[in-house]
């Protein structure tokens, strides 16, 4: 309510109030003091009345200014009868069009309605009376006026209202568009702590299979050097057969070794995606054991999130591994299968396979894996045909709420 089109609204309700009580001294006898009188001192009333109730925007305490400038009002049609004419009801026309624009309760509309035709009426009989001139067409249009002032008031109110409407639900837009981007922010924040703590965890993990398996073979590689330097002594040709097994345990170490270094150096860099670097791991696995690789790719990538592109290069690197140092195979096929909700992992060694699979630590490790993703891995060997993985992972799909921001 509170807006510069109001005050000038205000402003000029006021002026017509005066404008309208001036008008009245023409009509009046310079020795009617009586009339005089009532003019000057509704002139004075309408301007205090006015700022009082514009000023304190109490609903009680404007009831009361509105109903002392309709009795005015009223009082102008009664003590003007003949020479005011029908001047009052523009009176009354201001005074609907206040009323309407700071009032919405229903039943005080009505009222001041009623009262409004019953003083219309009174004043028309007052003046038919005395001039036996009912007016009718002129009491018409005067009575349309008083009802397009209502009509322009409410329509007025409605506009007020819907401007402080806009104004608070594009506070509140604001609000929720500035929550909206610190949720986004914490989002963010908390994707780049997952990845980090998925970076350290898969560390830990390649920490810990070096342990295992570098580790494992340098003291199997201490233990045989040791072997052969007594051989060397006693029998020169089981010596060497040893430093030939010595040869062998480091060039696998050493294998080992380079894939757990370029694993942490592709992690640190960041600059492969996630097909590239797996053609690229295949392809060095390739080149320094001699493994046939191939990689077949169905579906769109970018649908698998960063998390579990990690877990799926970790899980092929892992049965690489197995592959040529268990299986001793000679050729290896991954196959990816991409859709919207799933990722399906096929992958093939043609080595030694099993009758009975027996998980070791390489395997149940990437069971581990795969079920953290809420997924299923299952293993299948058949002796002299070769190993089987099929791998399958749900994607999870996420979904943003409004109701979450507003909340």
């Amino acid at each position: 309510m509170k807006s510069v089109s109001l005050f000038s609204l205000s402003s000029l309700r006021v002026i017509m109030f005066l404008l309208l009580s001036s008008s009245y001294f023409p009509l009046t006898a310079e020795d009617d003091t009586y009339r005089r009188a009532y003019i000057i001192i509704a002139m004075v009333i309408f301007f205090v009345n006015h700022f009082i109730q514009f000023l304190k925007e109490k609903l009680p305490l404007r009831i009361v200014c509105i109903s002392i400038d309709f009795l005015l009002s009223a009082g102008f049609g009664l003590i003007f009868p003949k020479d005011g004419g029908l001047l009052y009801l523009i009176f009354f026309g201001v005074i609907s069009t206040t009323i309407f624009l700071v009032i919405d309760n229903k039943r005080i509309l009505f009222a001041f309605s009623i009262c409004f035709i019953v003083s219309w009426l009174i004043i028309s009989f007052e003046k038919y009376t005395l001039t036996k001139d009912l007016s009718i067409g002129n009491n018409l249009i005067s009575f349309s006026f008083v009802v397009y002032g209502a009509i322009v008031g409410s329509l007025i109110r409605n506009l007020l209202r819907a401007r402080e409407t806009i104004s608070t639900q594009y506070v509140q837009l604001t609000a929720s568009h500035k929550a909206l981007s610190q949720a986004h922010q914490q989002l963010s924040d908390y994707s780049k702590q997952v990845e980090d703590l998925t970076a350290i965890q898969e560390r830990n993990r390649i920490a810990r299979e070096i342990h295992d398996t570098v580790g494992h073979n340098i003291t199997a590689l201490l233990v045989q050097i040791q072997l052969a330097k007594e051989l060397m002594k006693i029998d020169v040709k089981k010596g060497v057969e040893v430093i030939e097994v010595c040869e062998k345990l480091t060039r696998k170490s050493l294998e080992e070794i380079r894939l757990s270094v370029r694993t942490l150096r592709e992690e640190d860099s960041g600059q492969l995606s996630f097909i590239p670097s797996l053609r690229e791991m295949l392809s060095d696995f390739s080149a320094v054991s001699g493994l046939e690789t191939t990689l077949d790719i169905i579906g769109d990538p970018k649908l698998i999130n960063t998390s579990l592109q990690h877990t799926v290069k970790r899980v092929i690197q892992e049965s690489l591994t197995n592959a040529k140092r268990h299986g001793l195979a000679t050729i290896y096929k991954v196959s990816l299968h991409i859709s919207e909700h799933r990722v399906m992992v096929e992958i093939f060694d043609n080595g030694q396979g099993t009758k009975n699979v027996v998980p070791g630590f390489g395997l149940l490790n990437m069971k581990e894996r795969i079920e953290e993703h809420g997924g299923e891995i299952h293993f299948e060997g058949k002796v002299g045909e070769g190993f089987y993985i099929n791998i399958s992972i749900p994607l999870k799909q996420v979904q943003w709420s409004s109701m979450e921001v507003r909340g």
